[in-house]
C-alpha cells in the first residue's frame, strides 16, 4: 500500500489581538487497496461526478455529522487532483457551518474502480449548542423583530439588540453564536454568526465576511437590501469597555469605499458593497 499525506494549519488572530477560529486541519490520503473501514458500494450507486460528490457531502455538514463520508465511481485521477477545492467547497457551502468548524481532517481510499471520502470535523459548536441558538433565536425574533418592518429596519433593531446583549469578550475565549446569546460574550466571530443567523431567519440575506484590521484577523457581514449589499460589523459597533445600552453605527450599512478605511478583504470573495448610509 502507497500513500502520501500533507497537512496544513490555518491560524488567525482578530481585534483586540483574539484567535479567529476558523482553524483548518487537513490531510490526504491516497491509498491502493481496502483498508479495514472501506465500504464498498456498487459503482452505479455512487456519485460520479465532483459536482454530485460535493453535494452528498454538503448534505452531511449541513446535518452537523462529525464523520461525512461518500463513495465515489468517478475519475480518480481529477480527484485527487481537485480533492482541496472539493472539500474548501463543502466547508464553505454554509457560511454559519464554515466558521462553527474548528478543524478537519480527511482522506480518500481507493479500490479498483470505486474511492470512498472521508471527512473527520471538530466543531468549535456542537449539535446541540446548534440547535439551541435556533431554538432561542425563533423565540427572540418576535420580541426584536416587529410585524410590518421594512428589511432595513430589520436589520437595524437585530445590530442594535446584538450590540446593546452581547459584550465583546476580552478574554479572547468565546466563538460561537452560542457564546454570545446564552453565554453573553464573544469575539467578532460570535457577533458575526448570531447576527448571520438572525438575519438569515428574519428574511434578509447576509454573509459572513473574512479580513483583516490593523491587529489582524476579522470578521464581520455582509446583508443585503434589495439588490445592494452593505458591511454590517457589530463588533465594532460595540464599546470596549461594554457600554450598557450604547450601540454605535459607525460600521452600520456601509459601502466598501468606507469599510476600506479599517477593514480589508479578498474583494473578489464577496458580493461588492456600492452603496452606504
Amino acid at each position: 500500500m502507497k500513500g502520501g499525506r500533507r497537512m496544513m494549519r490555518l491560524r488567525g488572530r482578530g481585534r483586540l489581538g483574539q484567535p479567529l477560529q476558523r482553524l483548518g486541519l487537513v490531510a490526504l490520503l491516497l491509498a491502493v487497496g481496502l483498508g479495514s473501514d472501506f465500504h464498498y458500494a456498487p459503482v452505479s450507486a455512487a456519485p460520479a461526478s465532483i459536482e454530485a460528490l460535493q453535494d452528498e457531502l454538503e448534505l452531511q455538514l449541513h446535518a452537523h455529522d462529525l464523520e461525512l463520508t461518500a463513495d465515489y465511481s468517478g475519475d480518480r485521477d481529477q480527484l485527487s487532483a481537485e480533492v482541496d477545492q472539493l472539500v474548501g467547497g463543502v466547508m464553505a457551502s454554509d457560511d454559519y457551518m464554515k466558521y462553527i468548524v474548528d478543524s478537519y481532517i480527511y482522506t480518500i481510499r481507493s479500490f479498483g474502480a470505486a474511492a470512498k471520502v472521508k471527512v473527520n470535523i471538530q466543531y468549535r459548536e456542537s449539535a446541540g449548542e446548534t440547535e439551541e441558538v435556533e431554538r432561542r433565536v425563533a423565540e427572540l425574533l418576535p420580541e426584536v423583530v416587529g410585524v410590518g418592518m421594512t428589511p432595513e429596519q430589520k436589520v437595524r433593531a437585530i445590530h442594535d439588540w446584538i450590540v446593546t446583549h452581547v459584550r465583546y469578550d476580552e478574554s479572547l475565549q468565546h466563538y460561537t453564536a452560542y457564546d454570545a446569546l446564552v453565554g453573553g460574550s464573544a469575539v467578532c466571530q460570535g457577533y458575526a454568526l448570531l447576527a448571520y443567523r438572525m438575519l438569515q431567519d428574519a428574511g434578509v440575506e447576509a454573509r459572513i465576511i473574512e479580513g483583516t484590521v490593523a491587529s489582524g484577523s476579522h470578521v464581520w457581514n455582509l446583508v443585503r437590501l434589495g439588490s445592494s449589499w452593505y458591511h454590517l460589523d457589530a463588533t465594532w459597533d460595540d464599546p470596549v469597555p461594554d457600554r450598557a445600552g450604547i450601540a454605535s453605527d459607525t460600521y452600520y450599512l456601509k459601502s466598501d469605499a468606507q469599510m476600506r478605511v479599517d477593514h480589508k478583504w479578498d474583494a473578489a470573495a464577496y458580493p461588492a458593497a456600492v452603496g452606504g448610509v
